[in-house]
């Protein structure tokens, strides 16, 4: 049986700018939900943002990426969750070349890939857990397209912001985009000011209060 549900808008302008202002590892400073851990970019570009277009694949059939990949549209960022198989691979060249033809953005792959040389001349950025030489095949058997995935323990819905780079992968709801975006531009730029002053003396220490909370358990060692 396969599953098939609407597709996502892209990201609105508002909502581009603001997720593009984002560095995952800002947010990893105080969150730890909604990152997709061990997925790194196989490829020379390795940023991307953009809206979730989902699919879920179901041991070694790729049925529904096949129908997928003719889907996906400008603005798009394809998320597989291949639902924990770290054998097989499920998208290469052709899967790979025609998502950037239809204008996605990026690729996200709970799993693997293939076909590495041909990704690394493609522009789209491809994020997966590594390369494998063992394929996934169309199969007509099950799968879904479009409908909440989970990758890496992350539910993640079609439409739900995408933002992935040399550092990691992040998924953000959109009704939580605007206030995360704000608390990480802030940041970003105090990291900036902080920089100055550690270079003309400040100690870090009195940055992160590392000294105060040290103060009355600190041993002496002769």
């Amino acid at each position: 049986m396969f599953r098939i549900g609407t597709v996502p808008p892209a990201l609105d302008d508002a909502a581009d700018e603001a997720a593009s202002k984002i560095e995952p590892s800002t947010l990893g400073h105080w969150q730890d939900t909604g990152f997709a851990h061990g997925i790194h970019p196989l490829t020379a570009s390795q940023h991307c943002v953009g809206s979730a277009f989902t699919v879920r694949l179901a041991g070694m059939d790729a049925t529904a990426l096949h129908v997928a990949v003719d889907e996906i549209g400008p603005g798009h960022v394809l998320v597989v969750d291949m639902g924990g198989d770290g054998r097989r691979a499920c998208v290469g060249a052709i899967i790979g070349w025609l998502a950037q033809e239809r204008g996605a953005r990026g690729i996200v792959i709970d799993g693997m890939a293939t076909d590495l040389e041909d990704l690394e001349r493609l522009t789209i950025p491809v994020f997966a857990r590594g390369t494998s030489a063992v394929t996934t095949r169309a199969l007509g058997i099950e799968g879904d397209i479009n409908v909440p995935v989970v990758i890496d323990h992350s539910t993640v819905n079609p439409g739900d912001v995408v933002i992935a780079d040399p550092n990691g992968v992040l998924f953000i709801a959109p009704e939580d985009l605007a206030a995360l975006a704000g608390r990480a531009v802030a940041a970003q730029e105090a990291e900036a000011r902080m920089r100055a002053d550690l270079r003309a003396g400040a100690r870090l220490s009195d940055f992160s209060d590392a000294s105060e909370r040290m103060k009355d358990r600190v041993v002496t060692v002769r």
